[in-house]
Order: structure tokens, then sequence, then C-alpha cells
């Protein structure tokens, strides 16, 4: 049985919709978990693969559109902030149809500058680009692109830039590579150099868990790192990366949790999870979750009640809400979104 949120997330999510549309139309309380009242909001509709979510400087929703956009939500108005980037799919047949199209996966401001992966293109091709105005992707300032890492002919360089985050001082990009599963890569860039380059691998450290899919800063010298795991099987980890050595110093299962694509810290040693349940044959009921580190191992697991249609990518806006995205009812169409929850830092 669908739930309460999801039957009212379908009644309001229009496929025939072809432009962007903001709005604060969808409301759900939820009570039957640990958190006591959630309220969900949508804040953004009309989107076509929505993937990553964040906030600019003065507070404006900014999330990535596999049509090659990244619509920035100005007052209640989405724009196009910047347009034009390349779109690859991540799925075909041997009649040629091609379906779940992927654009930009990641953007995130530093300072006035949007950063954003070219995720588009085919592997080994990837970079990060700079803006400083709105445009064309072809106007960004861009990063180098990664080759093979490795003697692996299956290895073709890194791609499917995704799950950026920025470290304290502003001086580096932190990005999770999707290239090849045999060799799992977190990258780093230089803000001012524009060098992006392999930082740390899973593979080397003996972490069998693959695709990396977010990134979070941690306090002293640490990064956070969410990897997803074997599509539809329950095989996430967080894992603790010690910036200094470029070692694992605490690793995290999250036992139930089919790929994980979403991670975002609420205070302490608990993160949000967005669940992602992850098909390339048709979206699947993702769920929205809080995980509690403590001593390395498994992590504590619980249920907010609100369960989504494909979420994706996660970001605690300015307001203390949790702002996540997701696909929709289906691929390659206008019918994702953009939804807010209260509750989860109160």
């Amino acid at each position: 049985m669908l739930s309460r949120l999801r039957v009212a997330f379908l009644n309001c999510l229009s496929a025939s919709s072809r432009r962007f549309a903001a709005s604060v139309v969808c409301v759900g309380i939820l009570s039957n978990s640990a958190f006591a009242e959630s309220e969900v909001q949508t804040v953004l509709r009309g989107l076509v693969n929505p993937s990553s979510v964040s906030f600019s400087p003065s507070g404006e929703l900014t999330a990535c559109d596999a049509r090659g956009l990244v619509v920035v939500l100005k007052g209640d108005q989405p724009v196009n902030y910047v347009t034009g980037f390349d779109t690859e799919h991540w799925k075909s047949n041997d009649e040629g149809k091609k379906w779940y199209a992927v654009g930009p996966l990641s953007a995130i401001w530093l300072g006035e500058t949007l950063i954003v992966t070219d995720a588009g293109k085919v592997d080994g091709e990837e970079t990060l680009l700079f803006f400083d105005a709105k445009g064309k992707a072809d106007s960004g300032v861009k990063t180098n692109a990664v080759p093979p890492t490795s003697d692996d002919p299956a290895d073709k360089g890194e791609g499917n830039l995704t799950g950026m985050s920025l470290s304290k001082d502003g001086s580096t990009v932190y990005v999770c590579g999707q290239g090849f599963d045999g060799k799992s890569w977190v990258l780093s860039a230089d803000t001012k150099s524009k060098e992006l380059k392999p930082l740390l691998s899973a593979d080397d450290n003996g972490i069998e868990t693959n695709s990396p899919m977010q990134t979070v800063v941690g306090d002293a010298n640490t990064l956070y790192v969410l990897y997803s795991g074997k599509g539809g099987e329950a095989g996430g980890l967080i894992v603790r990366w010690n910036l200094s050595t470029k070692k694992p110093s605490g690793q995290w299962t999250l036992p139930g949790v089919i790929n994980p694509m979403g991670l975002a810290h609420i205070e302490g040693d608990q993160f949000a999870v967005v669940e992602n349940n992850w098909s390339l044959e048709q979206t699947n009921a993702g769920r929205v979750l809080v995980a509690t580190l403590g001593e390395p191992g498994e992590a504590e697991i619980k249920e907010t009640g609100i369960s989504l249609n494909g979420p994706v990518s996660c970001v605690f806006g300015p307001d203390d809400r949790l702002y996540v995205s997701q696909l929709g009812e289906e691929f390659d169409e206008p019918v994702g979104s953009v939804v807010a929850i209260s509750g989860l830092k109160d």
C-alpha cells in the first residue's frame, strides 16, 4: 500500500508539466517513528532526474537537473542559472532506446562562485566547472579530467562525479568518483589551481563497498564519505577518513539500508541518510533515516517515517530543514521535486 505522503506526491506532481514550478503545495505530517512530528513540504517541482541540492550564500536553493541544467530558486521562482551541460544515459537496449538521463550531478557554492560537476560526459572526460555568473556551461573555468588509475581495460577514467563538499577554508573541493567500481576514488580539486586528482582509495584500504556518493567535511581534518554499494542490495557504508594520513579512522555499516545516496550532518555523531533503493528499470520508494555512528562498527538506524519516490541527495538549509531531491514516479520526465523536511534538528 502506498504511504499517505507518497499518494499526496503522486497527486501533486503532473507528468505532463514541461515547465518548472516552485511551490509549497504538498504537506504531510508523519508521526509513526522515533521523531514525534515531521512536516514535509514540496518546495520545487518539475525537475527531470534531479540529483544534488545545495544552498547559495544568500540561502537560495540550488538543484541539478538531467536536462543539462542547474536551477536556482530565487524567491518563489526557479531560474535556469547554468544551462547547456552535456547529458548521457545510464541505460540502453539493443533497439537503441535510452533511458535514465544524467547531466550535472553536483553543484555547490564557494562564495559567489558556483562549482558544478560536468557529469554528462563520458568517463575520463568529466571535469569540475567554476562559474562566477549565470550563463552557459561552456563559459565555466574547468579543472582537468582524471584518466584511468589502473591497468584494467574496464577502467576508462573517473566519471559520474557527484557528492561534492568544500573544506572549511574553501581551498579544496572533495568529490566522489564513479568511473570504475574496481577502483573507487574520492577526488580532490584545488579551488585556485583547478587541479583535480585522486585522493582517497577505498580499494587500497581494504574497503570492498564501492560507489562513493556523498562527502561531508568533519572536524579535526576528517572527511565522511557515504558508499552506496551494489544496486538493489542493503550494503551501505559510512567511512570517516583522516585527510592527513589518507587512511580510514572509522567505518560504520548501515544495516537494512538499500543504496544510500544522501548524507547530511545533524549534530554530534548523528547524520541524516537518504536511502534511494536503486534500480535502472524503475524508481523505487526510499526512506529518510537518521544514523547514529557511535563506536565504529554498525550504525544505529532510526526511522523518520518518511518515504519518498527515488530520493537522491540531501542537505540542511538555512532554516534547519532537510532538503531532499526525489526522482518522482518515473525517469526522464519532469516529475522530480525537492521537498523540505522539518523536525530532524529539533
